[in-house]
């Protein structure tokens, strides 16, 4: 179209400004003249339309040029008009992605409580959970499982203890005939021998084969007496009732050595045989 325009005016100006004019055909006679001067108005005239049509030639340029740059905005305008439902369309899809990805994440799992002394095994009535000193910390797993273990390791030995303060009153093994009895064994003759190997041979057992296992119950060294590795009943109560003697043994075992040290007593004489 501008194109168009711009011929046009180019068209227009060449016709008006190149009209051809024979010499010598205008007369000398005044008449002539005047008429020559009629005709040089009509000819004034003549480029006076000429100007005025090359000027509606350059508006009609301009205007179509001003309707080509309008056509152009409203096609950008409509092709963006366009593109606005797609973004629209795509915006929901990928809000709806996003909520399938966070509905396919897994939910962390809820943090498990902190552990408590005063849940686990030996807390049994009347006393319940008994820690006056407050050795056992909530949330202090593996400082409780020390203390469990030294438990579990001291009343053992004070069972066989207070036991074998009693059966060594009554029974003697060949070659401890001379030996004295009561707490005055492990100081003379064949009793001291026999204290050292007792000695030696516990400390072998824990350092070699009671060996407590990270992922077993505290104090669970396996039971040397069970058949083909048959459970024999540890379990909770099983537990408790280990966990109880062995706490009255260990009393017993001190207040029978503490006796016999202040008496001169031996176990058997403090039961009054």
């Amino acid at each position: 179209m501008a194109a168009a325009g711009l011929g046009l005016v180019v068209y227009g100006a060449s016709r008006t400004a190149f009209v051809p004019a024979a010499q010598g055909s205008v007369p000398s006679d005044h008449t002539v003249a005047f008429r020559g001067a009629v005709a040089g108005e009509q000819a004034a005239v003549g480029d006076k339309t000429a100007v005025t049509w090359g000027m509606v030639c350059i508006s009609g340029a301009m205007a179509v040029a001003a309707m080509g740059a309008v056509s152009q905005r409203s096609r950008g305008v409509a092709g963006k008009a366009a593109a606005k439902p797609v973004e629209k369309a795509e915006k929901p899809a990928e809000k709806a992605a996003v909520e399938d990805a966070a509905e396919a994440e897994p939910e962390a799992p809820p943090l498990p409580p902190p552990f408590n002394p005063a849940g686990e095994v030996g807390v049994t009535a009347p006393l319940g959970f008994f820690d006056p000193l407050g050795f056992s910390k909530v949330g202090d797993e593996e400082g409780f499982r020390k203390l469990r273990l030294a438990e579990i390791k001291h009343a053992r030995v004070a069972m066989m203890a207070a036991v074998g303060a009693v059966f060594q009153c009554l029974v003697q093994f060949p070659g401890f005939e001379n030996v004295p009895k009561g707490m005055g064994a492990v100081t003379s003759g064949n009793g001291t021998i026999g204290f050292a190997a007792l000695f030696v041979i516990s400390g072998a057992l824990e350092l070699v084969f009671w060996k407590q296992d990270p992922n077993k119950q505290v104090g669970d060294f396996g039971n040397p007496l069970q058949p083909g590795g048959a459970a024999l009943g540890y379990n909770t109560d099983m537990r408790n009732f280990e966990l109880n003697n062995g706490r009255f043994s260990m009393f017993a075992a001190i207040g029978i050595i503490a006796a016999e040290l202040v008496s001169g007593k031996t176990a058997t004489a403090q039961l009054g045989f």
